[in-house]
């Protein structure tokens, strides 16, 4: 953690949001890929599964994209069906020519129809060889994800054709795996009525980030209990400037989490 002193008003400090998570699937997108599994073990080394989380709301489209280690592909699922007021999780499979495999997989874009769809910023990629999760709860729930993957197919289930458009493309980079991160913090001002009663305590504001690192939105997630307090963490967030995710050389829209702590003096 990077700690920045600002004179005796106030402390400010920022780091990933790895510990207060959005309270939707995916802050960009209505859907997001949760888990992708080759099904190798059951002698279908060329079919995969795909874990698809849905926010609710009317998304009945969805296109995955996927590299495979020598194509890259769109994979067309028109048939998720009604949504309602509740997320949904999903399973849909699709079949890759002899001799291919998934690199990496993400959702390019979502709608009503696919006719209709709208395009979402890369985030929450797949990738064949990302570090796997270093938290235990996390390396047994996606176990479990891809688990529940192969258990659910069958040779009733159906499969969906992916297609081609043009050769893979070879990404290579110095970082390929970065968190998101401040590059130059703005120090929050104390104002004055804050200052009048010596105001004090921490506000944590969610910064959404999009994959060419630019500010979307900033949401405050933990108040200080002194608006005044709030608003400047919150105008300090905002003029930050920062640098996105890496995943897998590719930038991804992400989330940073921004904190400002009042001293009180």
């Amino acid at each position: 953690m990077k700690l920045l002193a600002f004179g005796a008003a106030g402390v400010l400090f920022a780091t990933s949001l790895a510990a207060a998570p959005p309270a939707r699937a995916n802050t960009f997108c209505p859907a997001t890929v949760d888990a992708v599994e080759n099904l190798g073990q059951l002698g279908r080394g060329n079919t995969y599964g795909v874990l698809l989380d849905f926010d609710p709301g009317d998304t009945a489209s969805v296109r995955l994209r996927v590299d495979s280690t020598a194509t890259r592909y769109a994979v067309d699922f028109n048939d998720i069906g009604a949504i309602g007021a509740t997320p949904l999780r999903t399973r849909r499979y699709f079949v890759l020519p002899a001799g291919e495999r998934v690199v990496a997989a993400w959702v390019e874009s979502t709608g009503s129809g696919p006719d209709s769809r709208t395009q979402c910023p890369l985030t929450s990629p797949y990738q064949f060889d990302a570090p796997p999760p270093t938290d235990p709860r996390l390396a047994r729930e996606l176990e479990t994800d891809r688990r529940a993957l192969r258990d659910n197919f069958s040779t009733r289930t159906v499969t969906a054709t992916p297609q081609s458009f043009g050769p893979a493309e070879a990404r290579t980079c110095t970082q390929p795996y970065a968190p998101p991160r401040a590059i130059l913090a703005v120090p929050a001002e104390v104002p004055p009525e804050a200052k009048a009663v010596k105001a004090s305590g921490t506000v944590i504001v969610r910064v959404d980030l999009d994959e060419t690192s630019t500010v979307i939105a900033g949401v405050i997630v933990r108040s200080s209990g002194f608006a005044p307090l709030d608003r400047a963490a919150l105008s300090a967030a905002l003029k930050s400037s920062y640098r996105t995710e890496t995943f897998a050389c590719r930038s991804i829209a992400s989330t940073y989490q921004f904190a400002v702590t009042f001293s009180g003096t």
